[in-house]
């Protein structure tokens, strides 16, 4: 008789870290964010069956987002210093996820970023996060499709920040995961593998 649980092979090994090396916390300037509904195709999710498949692999999206005409992820920009991405356990054995969440500072109050939450707040979303470290991660998919929380808060005194918050959770069976494909902007196609965009076809 078989053992049903011989395709689930583990994946375990060291995880060091090198002295000297940089960790870079934070996000970048910038957040994408896509409407669910203009969402044709996702990334492919890792295949733990593939030949030298390891730990760095599991929580790695390769491929590309397909979007319906005309469409593609809307870049917001961040105050400085003021984006965060966090991960947590949820649940109870043997059907835990993880919770993400992005949490990034819009500056201003005005009638475009205004308009902005406005149209997001009963939509079903997904958001690509670039870091420092220079890699990309999303918050949300088609399986577990993110929501936003917004606020704004227009500041009292000369010394308060007048922003929109912009509170991205989302579920998944992976922690935020990395992404190294391609993603459709409004200046054409980035490379999350590099960070560089060039003009579409």
């Amino acid at each position: 008789m078989s053992d049903i649980c011989s395709s689930e092979k583990t994946l375990l090994q060291d995880v060091k870290f090198c002295q000297g090396k940089k960790s870079l916390p934070g996000t970048k300037k910038r957040v994408y964010i896509a409407d669910q509904r203009d969402i044709l195709g996702y990334p492919t999710k890792p295949n733990r069956a593939a030949e030298g498949f390891s730990l760095d692999k599991v929580p790695v999206l390769t491929g590309a987002f397909t979007m319906a005409q005309g469409k593609f992820f809307a870049a917001v920009d961040i105050i400085n210093n003021n984006g965060q991405l966090t991960v947590e356990g949820q649940g109870s054995f043997p059907s835990k996820t993880f919770k993400c969440t992005y949490k990034g500072n819009a500056p201003g109050t005005e009638e475009e970023v205004s308009g902005l939450i406005a149209e997001l707040l009963n939509a079903e979303i997904v958001s690509v996060v670039p870091t420092r470290s220079g890699k990309f991660r999303i918050v949300g998919s088609e399986d577990f499709p993110a929501e936003i929380n917004p606020s704004q808060d227009t500041g009292q005194s000369p010394t308060d920040t007048n922003q929109t918050v912009l509170e991205i959770v989302a579920d998944d069976e992976l922690p935020a995961p990395f992404f190294t494909g391609t993603l459709p902007v409004s200046g054409g196609i980035l490379n999350c593998s590099t960070g560089e965009v060039t003009a579409a076809e």
